[in-house]
C-alpha cells in the first residue's frame, strides 16, 4: 500500500528537552492511522511535526526528513540545504488539523467557513457559498443549520462545533487530515457521530487521529501505532489486535 506519510529519524526539541528521539513511521494513503500512548509520550508533537506546528513554539528545533504526498507524491517538507520546499501557508492549508476543543471563530456558522475561505483560498463571494454548504453537507450538518447560518458558532453543540472545524478544514481542499483527540471533550452521542464521520471520509483523506482510547483505537484504526516517551514502540495493522490486546500494549509502553 502506497505511503501518505514517510518519517525518518525525527527528533524534536524543545529548548534542552527532547520530546522525539528518531521516529521512524508510515502512514497509508488508504485509511485512518491512529497514533495512541499515554500523555507525554510525543502523540501530539509527532501530529504537529506534519505540518510544522512545532515550529511556532520557542525554542523548538526538529530534524530528521518528514515526507508527505501533497498530491505529488511523497515530498520533503523538512527545510534542509539545497531543498525547496513548500511555502508553510501552503502546507497547512493542505495538511488540515482538528484540535482536542473545538476552536470555532467568534464569528457565525457561515462565517467560520467563508472567512478561510476568502482570506485563506481567495474566493470570490459566490463560491465561498457554494463551498460552505458544500463542506457543512460533507460533514452531515448542512440539515441542522442551514436555517441558522448567522447564529454565532458558540452557539452550537460541542459535537457541531467539531464538525463545523472539520468542514472548515475541508472547506480549503485539503491532501489529508490530521486530528488530536477529536472527540476528548465530548459526549458519548458526539463521539459516535464524528466517529461515523472520520470513518466516511478515510475513503477519501488519508486520516492520522491522536486518540487516548484503546477501543477506539482499534474502531478506527488501519494502522495503530503505540508511542512511549517520545519513540515508537509497536506497530499493529487493522484485524491484529482487539482493545484489550492495545490495552494491554499501552501498559507495556507507558
Amino acid at each position: 500500500m502506497s505511503s501518505a506519510v514517510r518519517i525518518n529519524d525525527l527528533c524534536v526539541h524543545f529548548g534542552r528537552q527532547q520530546v522525539l528521539h528518531n521516529v521512524c513511521m508510515e502512514a497509508p494513503r488508504q485509511g485512518i492511522t491512529v497514533l495512541a500512548g499515554r500523555s507525554g509520550s510525543g502523540k501530539t508533537t509527532l501530529l504537529r511535526a506534519l505540518n510544522r506546528l512545532n515550529e511556532t513554539f520557542f525554542h523548538c528545533r526538529t530534524s530528521g526528513v518528514v515526507e508527505l504526498d501533497l498530491g505529488r507524491g511523497l515530498e520533503t517538507i523538512s527545510p534542509a540545504p539545497g531543498v525547496n520546499v513548500r511555502p508553510l501557508a501552503q502546507l497547512r492549508r493542505l495538511v488540515g488539523m482538528v484540535f482536542q476543543t473545538p476552536n470555532v471563530l467568534p464569528v457565525s456558522v457561515e462565517r467560520n467557513l467563508a472567512l478561510p475561505l476568502e482570506v485563506v483560498a481567495g474566493l470570490p463571494e459566490k463560491e465561498r457559498g457554494l463551498k460552505t454548504r458544500e463542506a457543512l453537507m460533507s460533514v452531515g450538518l448542512w440539515e441542522e443549520v442551514k436555517d441558522r447560518l448567522d447564529m454565532p458558532a458558540e452557539r452550537l453543540s460541542g459535537g457541531q462545533q467539531q464538525r463545523l472545524c472539520l468542514a472548515r478544514a475541508l472547506a480549503l481542499e485539503p491532501a489529508m487530515l490530521l486530528l488530536d483527540e477529536p472527540t476528548a471533550s465530548l459526549d458519548v452521542h458526539a463521539t459516535a457521530e464524528i466517529e461515523d464521520l472520520l470513518l466516511r471520509l478515510a475513503s477519501q483523506y488519508p486520516l492520522l487521529v491522536v486518540s487516548h482510547n484503546p477501543e477506539q483505537a482499534v474502531r478506527l484504526g488501519e494502522r495503530l501505532i503505540i508511542m512511549a516517551d517520545g519513540r515508537v514502540r509497536q506497530v499493529f495493522e487493522r484485524g491484529q489486535v482487539d482493545g484489550e490486546a492495545v490495552a494491554r500494549a499501552l501498559a507495556d509502553a507507558g
